[in-house]
């Protein structure tokens, strides 16, 4: 089944569907799709309908392969309102691809990614969204990782508008291993939700989730993870962990962990924080002198960077660092 019938069979996204469980579904508007659909892959599996709807518009392909043993950086940009983007990662490659933003204004804008990471390939795909005025943006990855894969997967959001990143990640051999931090800083009415499924299907892989949320005015984020541990799956290990603070009262933040573990040799942990900043550490650092305007954005600086610092020296980690300065 190609992606337009799988999505006219789906139908628009509903509240009842638990993969936008938080979304506010009511928001998106109705696509027209062309008549017919020019890729011919299979996509009868796919539930997502953030997934489906670049290819259902016909979103031109951009596929990048990069070669065993080597290594490249690059830049991805999509300039249409639609956008695919394959990356084929060879053996033991290395490769950084930072994620641009489109700046041409539209009421929908919605990109998929689809990264095949070969054996021993190391990667590390990120994005560092300046604050813009996009009113809605789906991003959808596709991640397949072969045996000793290492993905990396960093981001910052702010902005006005309404986002939502959708990421499915496979290991599929021994020793692959996922790890994803975002950051949201969010203010006004804007919102960002995070929906997420990593699949342990071989022993001995690893992912670490870790996202934080910096919510001022009557912005709202979610975060819903799901990781599903296959049978046999000896050795897994899977960490997730949620941190928030509330700016404002009207701020808000919703998360669900979901862990659905098919063997017993794994180590699987959750975990979420929501609160203001830290009255003693307030207290400690204005007794010392310290303004508390400025206090208060030391306390919010760390909170931030300190997400970041346990990336490897690249590209990437330079990246979200400078902008958070």
């Amino acid at each position: 089944m190609d992606a337009l019938s799988r999505i006219q069979q789906l139908g628009m996204p509903r509240r009842n569907n638990e993969l936008w469980t938080f979304f506010p579904v009511s928001k998106i508007p109705t696509p027209e799709f062309p008549d017919a659909c020019a890729c011919a892959e299979d996509f009868s599996s796919e539930n997502d309908f953030a997934a489906l709807l670049p290819i259902a518009s016909n979103a031109r392909t951009l596929e990048r392969s990069i070669a065993d043993g080597d290594s490249e950086m690059a830049l991805l940009k999509c300039n249409n309102d639609f956008g695919r983007t394959v990356l084929n990662i060879g053996k033991n490659a290395k490769a950084s691809f930072e994620i641009l933003d489109n700046k041409v204004m539209h009421a929908l804008d919605a990109e998929r990614f689809d990264l095949h990471v070969g054996e021993g390939a190391d990667v590390e795909i990120f994005f560092a969204n300046p604050a813009n005025d996009l009113p809605l943006r789906f991003r959808h990855f596709n991640i397949e990782q072969a045996a000793g894969s290492n993905v990396r997967f960093s981001s910052i959001e702010r902005g006005n508008g309404i986002s939502r990143v959708s990421l499915d990640c496979h290991l599929r051999g021994a020793g692959a291993h996922f790890e994803i931090r975002t950051l949201n800083i969010l203010d006004g009415t804007s919102e960002s939700h995070h929906r997420l499924h990593i699949y342990h299907d071989s022993p001995e892989t690893t992912s670490v989730q870790f996202s934080r949320n910096l919510l001022d005015g009557s912005s709202r984020a979610s975060y819903d993870g799901s990781v599903v541990v296959g049978n046999g799956c000896t050795k897994a290990y899977s960490s997730q962990l949620v941190n928030t603070i509330l700016l404002s009262e009207d701020s808000s933040v919703s998360v669900k962990p979901v862990l659905k573990i098919y063997h017993d040799d794994v180590e699987c942990t959750h975990g979420n924080t929501v609160g203001e900043l830290d009255a003693d550490q307030m207290f400690y650092l204005v007794s010392r002198g310290i303004p508390p305007e400025k206090a208060k954005m030391m306390l919010i600086s760390s909170f931030a960077r300190e997400l970041f610092y346990p990336l490897p020296d690249s590209p990437a980690k330079k990246r979200l660092l400078q902008i958070l300065q």
